[in-house]
Formats: structure tokens, C-alpha cells, sequence
């Protein structure tokens, strides 16, 4: 089930299961156009942090126009309404039951208001969270698995919110109150997730039982556990998700694992149908990037934020470019190149565009060195 057209009824739903509201003015007619049939909620935090985020999400930023989300969610628990139509917030994308790169039509944004750097999360602004997205998802008719976050969405543009919700968890306690009942006792989130007849594939624990390992940034909680065909990692983040053995978790490791450039692995392990070129492959997420492996490559690649952007918004490995071969490598002037099959991406402060036409603006090429 769904809901087609304008959330109009945003302000009855959320004062009905007790949320406080403010109508901005002009709410109702403010929007980037009228949404299509609404299946989800998206969250995110605003990343400022203060008590005027909400004017930036309703009057843009950063050469985006507003309204940048449907609702801001202020410390306070409070729900301001900015918009009933369309607002651009889901950007460059993919999740079950969303369009690929096209979700604003689709779901409704909720920014809440932190900075994303570590600022406390007040209560009543988690609990108002999960109860305002609970009665949205009712009368949208969905269940639980309707709340997505930003950062699981849109991982090939680096997304992180909000920051630092493990949104298995979070989903959890939206199932619960949906169910109107309290939620679960914690658990051990690695062994639930090994539990699961879907990962059935990573085999027999190796770690000791009960024992899981200490990794991330000191003091953030995140865990690891080995099993005979794959290592579990989870933080509260990310939630738990396995990285296969072999040359994916060999690339993740060269690269710090946890505690690199890539982060914690954010989505599962995928293999990849053949492309265009009858190339097969695999691509895993993380909370900074995706790892890419071509089948016939002897090592894997990762994709990071405009680059990856940018090649994900011509295809992704279907695309003009074809699987990464290269990590991305510094270039005098501020630039950075990375290497595909049949092309190569260059990054400026101003734009990514593949190196040939990077030449012909500046009548040389700026990686003389590169492929």
C-alpha cells in the first residue's frame, strides 16, 4: 500500500500520536512539484545543528533551492512543516522499493536537527523521531521496512545520516510502535544477523562464541566477528552486514578496514548481473564509499563521493566508463583522476568530467602520467 499525491494530512497524523507541530507558512504549496505515490520516509540530520537549520531546509543551500525536506525535526521533538510537495533530499541513490536515483518523488524527508559531528542526540527528539515516522508509515499503510535512511540510500555519495543511528535498531523500534507494542530486549546484533536464513552462507563461527572483537575509532562500539566464509562487522551506524572473503575483504583490509577511508560496510554483498560488455562482477557498500571488483581483475576498486556521483549517475559499471580500475590519485591544481575500463574521471572543485574532455577545455590533459 501507499499514498498517492501531497501529504497533506502531515500536520493531523503527527498530532495525533502526540507530536508537537509547527505549520511554517505557505507550507502547503511549497514544493518542487507534487509527489508521485509516497512509499517511504527518509531520514537525515541537517548537519548544522542550531535552532535556524530549519530556514536553510525550507530556502536551500549550496546552489540547491528549497525546500530541501518536507519536515525539520528540532531538538526539541517538535516537527516544523515546511513543504507538501516535492522537496530534494534523496539525491543520487538506490534501495529496495525506491527508484534508482529518483526517490524524492517518492518519499518523505525528515531532517533532524545535529550537526552530524558527534552532537548529542537529545531523547525526546530520538523518541519523536521514531513515533512522528511511525504514524506516517500508518497512514501511508507500510510497515517498518518504509523508513530508509539517507545514508543507506545514497552511499555512492558518501551520505553518513544521520549520524550515528544503527537503523536496524531504529527499524525495530518503528515495527514495535507500529505493533503498539515495546520493543525488544537488545540483542546481539552480529549473531541475529548470522541467525538469518538469508546469511546462512558465511558459515561456521569462527570467533569463540560470546567474543566479539573491539574495531573502528576507539570507543565508538563498533564490533567484528569471523566466520569461515566472511567477517560480520557492525557498528550503530551502519548495523551488521559480511564482507565475503577473498579479494573484497582483501581490498577492504589494505585499506585500513574499519578504520580507513571506507568505514564500516553498509549494505551486503552483491554480485553483479553481466553488463553491457558481458562483464560479471561484485560491489559492496560502505558508510564512505562502494568497492567494486570485475570478475576478471585480479584486485577491486573503490568509488568515492563526486567521482563516484558522477559515474554512478551515467550507469555505474553499465555506463560509457565500465568497472573502476584504479583508486583515485591526487593531480597538481586540486584535481583527482580515477581510472575506469574505457575511461578516465577527473574531479575539479568545480565539476567532474571524463579526462578527454577536461583536455579539450585546457588544451592538455591534466594526468599526462594516467592511462
Amino acid at each position: 500500500m501507499a499514498w498517492s499525491g501531497d501529504p497533506i494530512w502531515l500536520p493531523e497524523v503527527l498530532r495525533g500520536a502526540g507530536c508537537k507541530v509547527i505549520e511554517q507558512p505557505g507550507w502547503r504549496d511549497r514544493g518542487h512539484g507534487d509527489f508521485l505515490t509516497i512509499t517511504h520516509v527518509m531520514w537525515h540530520h541537517t548537519a548544522g545543528g542550531g535552532p535556524q537549520d530549519w530556514v536553510l531546509v525550507q530556502n536551500g543551500t549550496n546552489g540547491m533551492a528549497g525546500p530541501l525536506a518536507q519536515l525539520v525535526l528540532e531538538r526539541d521533538g517538535t516537527y516544523r512543516i515546511i513543504a507538501a510537495g516535492v522537496a530534494w533530499h534523496a539525491g543520487v541513490g538506490s534501495w529496495p522499493g525506491l527508484p534508482t536515483n529518483n526517490a524524492n518523488w517518492h518519499a518523505i524527508g525528515i531532517e533532524a536537527v545535529n550537526d552530524g559531528r558527534g552532537q548529542e542526540w537529545p531523547q525526546v527528539q530520538r523518541e519523536a523521531y521514531r513515533i512522528g515516522t511511525a504514524a506516517i508509515l500508518r497512514r501511508l499503510g507500510r510497515g517498518a521496512d518504509g523508513v530508509v535512511a539517507h545514508k543507506e540510500y545514497a552511499k555512492i555519495q558518501g551520505k553518513i545520516d544521520p549520524y550515528p543511528f544503527d537503523m536496524v535498531d531504529e527499524r525495530r523500534r518503528v515495527a514495535a510502535l507500529l505493533a503498539g507494542r515495546p520493543p525488544a530486549p537488545v540483542r546481539s546484533e552480529i549473531d541475529h544477523y548470522a541467525a538469518q536464513s538469508a546469511n546462512t552462507w558465511i558459515g561456521k563461527r569462527v570467533t569463540k562464541a560470546g567474543t566479539e572483537v573491539p574495531v573502528g575509532p576507539p570507543g565508538g562500539g563498533g564490533r567484528a566477528v569471523e566466520f569461515e566464509n566472511a567477517v560480520v562487522y557492525w557498528s550503530k551506524a551502519t548495523g551488521a552486514h559480511a564482507v565475503p572473503r577473498g579479494v573484497l575483504l582483501e581490498e577492504y583490509q589494505r585499506r585500513g578496514g574499519t578504520g580507513g577511508a571506507l568505514g564500516f560496510p553498509a549494505r551486503e554483498f552483491t554480485r553483479l548481473t553481466k553488463n553491457p560488455r558481458g562483464d560479471l562482477g561484485a560491489v559492496q557498500a560502505f558508510e564512505r564509499g562502494v568497492l567494486y571488483k570485475r570478475d576478471a581483475d585480479e584486485r577491486g576498486y573503490p568509488v568515492f563521493g563526486r567521482i563516484g556521483e558522477h559515474w554512478a549517475q551515467s550507469g555505474y559499471e553499465n555506463g560509457p566508463a565500465g568497472y573502476p580500475t584504479s583508486d583515485e590519485r591526487e593531480l597538481d591544481g586540486g584535481f583527482i583522476a580515477q581510472d575506469f575500463q574505457y575511461d578516465r574521471l577527473v574531479f575539479s572543485p568545480s565539476m567532474v568530467v571524463p579526462a578527454s574532455v577536461l583536455q579539450d577545455r585546457r588544451g592538455g590533459d591534466p594526468d599526462p602520467d594516467g592511462r
